[in-house]
């Protein structure tokens, strides 16, 4: 079984920071030695994140999360333990505002974000047209 997590929450990190890039390099790293999967979005000022993995590695990267001074704000959207991953064969896939955005996505598809799991749905369908991936 695999546990996932999807949070959003705020950060003044902008997508050309070398902080930014750091940060992700680093994820990166961890998430292939912990069998961790996941996608980032970043869009104004605002980070998504679904992270998924064994339960005790996704644990100690949670903490990690908590943990870092790169943002703050953070809200947990959904956590669940289902039988298969979302992003297989991402360590970390990095999705900008820039180039899709993720707000005219959930307007557009009339999600709605005061409950949070229609809100998480909404995340998780845009990442995997992001992606290119379907919703498992």
């Amino acid at each position: 079984m695999i546990t996932n997590l999807l949070y959003r929450s705020e950060t003044t990190l902008q997508p050309k920071d070398p902080k930014l890039k750091a940060i992700l390099a680093q994820a990166r790293h961890r998430n292939s030695n912990m069998d961790i999967t996941g996608y980032l979005h970043w869009e104004d000022g605002i980070f998504h994140q679904w992270i998924e993995g064994p339960e005790a590695e996704l644990q100690i990267v949670e903490r990690h999360i908590y943990g870092s001074k790169s943002h703050h704000g953070l809200t947990v959207l959904g956590r669940n333990v289902v039988p298969t991953r979302q992003f297989p064969d991402w360590d970390m896939a990095l999705g900008l505002s820039e180039e899709n955005s993720l707000f005219n996505f959930i307007a557009t598809h009339e999600a709605g974000t005061a409950d949070h799991q229609e809100y998480a749905k909404a995340v998780l369908a845009f990442m995997h047209a992001q992606s290119g991936t379907q919703v498992r």
